[in-house]
């Protein structure tokens, strides 16, 4: 095979990632409404994007408010997609201003894999002659998956703190029963 052959496999290949169709759902904020709406964090691992608190694990060390959530879904694959990809925490971080919030907290993030793009080269030479034939072939193929990222971030709005508040739940405790009576039930003696 020739230079030529793989260099024009490599771009078709190169072309048709170029050219897959764009497919994602995009940005959405989705608002919270409920009771438990106001909690308090223990702390994690925090980064600043653009003035808003990115908690890429754990919550804030102090009173928040939930106020909604932004939901994200952008294609990676191929030079569109690591543009795309690169600006991911800017786009979440104008969300969350948008939307009033001074954090986001990591809920979920992963990737899809919504199929494969490929392109193929072959060729073939031979000689015959005289009851025999001597034949060569080759071929060259390049495949790549196409996928995206999904993630899912929690907006908050940070809270002044006020000792004379009860505490808030933490984020991720389940609420009691309203019913709930921790006192051990009495056993009658006979």
């Amino acid at each position: 095979m020739t230079q030529r052959a793989i260099l024009c496999a490599a771009v078709m290949g190169t072309i048709a990632l170029l050219a897959a169709p764009p497919s994602w759902a995009g940005m959405q904020f989705l608002s919270y409404q409920g009771e438990d709406a106001i909690h308090q964090g223990r702390g994690g691992e925090m980064k600043v994007v653009d003035g808003v608190d990115f908690w890429m694990s754990g919550a804030p060390p102090h009173r928040f408010q939930v106020i909604g959530s932004i939901e994200d879904e952008r294609h990676k694959t191929g030079l569109i997609g690591m543009i795309v990809m690169s600006n991911l925490e800017k786009d979440i971080a104008a969300q969350a201003k948008k939307a009033g919030g001074d954090a986001v907290i990591l809920a979920d993030a992963h990737d899809n894999l919504l199929g494969t793009v490929g392109s193929g080269f072959g060729s073939f030479s031979g000689t015959a002659g005289w009851g025999f034939y001597n034949g060569y072939g080759s071929t060259t193929t390049i495949t790549r998956p196409i996928e995206s990222h999904a993630s899912r971030f929690i907006v908050v709005r940070y809270l002044p703190d006020d000792r004379n508040a009860p505490p808030a739940p933490p984020l991720s405790a389940p609420a009691s029963p309203p019913d709930y009576d921790p006192t051990p039930p009495a056993v009658a003696r006979f």
